[in-house]
């Protein structure tokens, strides 16, 4: 594959615009001009999660296609995990860009169809449950957070609430450095997560992804309308945004948070709707 082709990656809402499209063919053999597609662990996981077999081998259909173009992209927790065994085995060499996060098995799986359309029914009973988990946390909090603001103090940005979450002392710098214990056997210092998060693009973005979803669904004023609201796939993908120029998403609450997370970060990727992605793929636009 050409080295000067920009990547994209495509979430599972883009998955099911492509199989619906009339031009689906035209797209996916397009593709290839422009594009190295990616399609994350996660993506591949909720097609497998569909309860429909017939749609799901559809879906599957379009990933093999999608395939000719690209490849998958392992999980985002793997992702995290080896780069901070990376990170830790050689603190002064550490380069994010070398872990290679290509996803063999999934590909294979998506070709032969062995074992998937059997974990259906347990995929998606353990997305849900995980799901609610995700819900339950920020809804416990939810009322501790409001309780801290009256109805005429002015609340704090995203951007400030991030940076006093992520800063010397900050909650979400212990979670991440709780992520880092749980992968390593070991649990850094301050100091090294922050280095860490600063030199490791996927693991900075999910920390951000999590302090946008504390914001939005408890910080937030109920006045205000929500940033996105994404769920915790469609957060937890923001690991994989370091990793493509384009995330295209049919989903406008993950294409929100999303957008958000890239801002804060300043990260050189475009989340863009699927609509104005064909858009830009037929040179449509403006």
């Amino acid at each position: 594959m050409p080295t000067f082709l920009r990547k994209i990656i495509f979430d599972t809402s883009a998955i099911n615009a492509l199989e619906a499209d009339k031009d689906l063919v035209a797209i996916t053999q397009s593709l290839g001009v422009a594009y190295k597609v990616g399609i994350p662990e996660t993506t591949v996981s909720e097609v497998i999660a569909c309860p429909d077999e017939p749609e799901r081998r559809r879906l599957l259909d379009v990933c093999k296609r999608l395939l000719k173009s690209g490849n998958c992209i392992m999980p985002f927790q793997w992702i995290v995990e080896e780069q901070a065994k990376a990170y830790q085995s050689d603190p002064s060499g550490y380069d994010w860009k070398r872990l290679n996060v290509r996803f063999k098995e999934s590909e294979r799986e998506i070709v032969r169809q062995e074992i998937i359309h059997s974990l259906s029914e347990e995929t998606r009973a353990n997305q849900k449950e995980w799901e609610k988990q995700f819900q339950n946390i920020y809804r416990d909090a939810k009322p501790a957070f409001q309780a801290l603001f009256d109805a005429s103090t002015t609340r704090p940005s995203l951007r400030e609430v991030t940076d006093k979450l992520l800063a010397e002392g900050g909650a979400h710098l212990a979670i991440g450095a709780n992520l880092v214990a749980k992968a390593t056997g070991t649990r850094p210092s301050e100091t090294d997560t922050k280095d860490f998060m600063e030199r490791c693009p996927p693991f900075k973005a999910l920390l951000l992804a999590l302090c946008f979803a504390q914001y939005d669904r408890c910080i937030r004023s109920q006045r205000e309308q929500s940033l996105g609201k994404a769920g915790r796939v469609d957060m937890l993908s923001a690991v994989y945004l370091p990793y493509c120029k384009t995330y295209a998403t049919n989903d406008e609450g993950q294409y929100k948070a999303l957008t958000a997370v890239a801002q804060l970060m300043g990260a050189d990727v475009a989340v863009v709707m699927y609509g104005d992605f064909k858009k830009q793929l037929f040179g449509l636009n403006p």
